[in-house]
């Protein structure tokens, strides 16, 4: 959490496209953005198509027929839409997922366990805690109501090190 995962996307994007084509594509579970666009907390955008099933980003697929898919917030994606792309990658498309490891409970989301089995490689990004250290988990200070996955309230999430987040647990 604000770790810069997706300015890295965004930057990644500039880079890649000079040379190929990319498509950028995100869940429609992440609500924070406008439906056309993938926003980092340093104000840039892309413009990004969101879709809701394996069968949307399919046909997204067949009508870019990219070289390059950029999916932000992959820890909100089904067993079978990450199946789904590795299948692609073995294809020739490049894959790059972008996405949290872990709940705010430190708990690893199942999405993000699944990618790592087939990525062929990892890139963690870690935010910087309040105390200085890096940060591997969230703190969420808001109202859970028991609910593991809470979209928004970013003014509730705090990124936080091993050290401060077993203090607050």
């Amino acid at each position: 959490m604000k770790s810069g995962k997706t300015a890295r996307l965004i930057g990644d994007f500039y880079a890649i496209s000079e040379d190929h084509s990319v498509l950028v594509v995100r869940p429609a579970l992440d609500t924070r953005s406008p439906d056309d666009k993938v926003k980092s907390r340093n104000g840039r955008e892309l413009p990004c198509v969101v879709f809701d099933s394996r069968e949307a980003l399919a046909r997204q697929l067949e009508e870019y027929k990219p070289e390059y898919i950029l999916v932000d917030e992959s820890q909100f994606l089904p067993e079978e839409t990450i199946l789904f792309l590795v299948k692609q990658s073995l294809s020739g498309l490049r894959v790059r997922f972008y996405g949290l490891m872990t709940d705010y409970r430190g708990n690893t989301f199942a999405a993000s366990e699944y990618i790592t089995r087939f990525a062929g490689q990892l890139d963690p990004i870690f935010a910087d805690c309040k105390c200085g250290q890096p940060a591997q988990f969230t703190r969420f200070t808001g109202e859970s109501n028991g609910q593991t996955i809470i979209v928004g309230h970013d003014e509730h999430y705090f990124p936080v090190c091993t050290e401060c987040f077993l203090e607050a647990h």
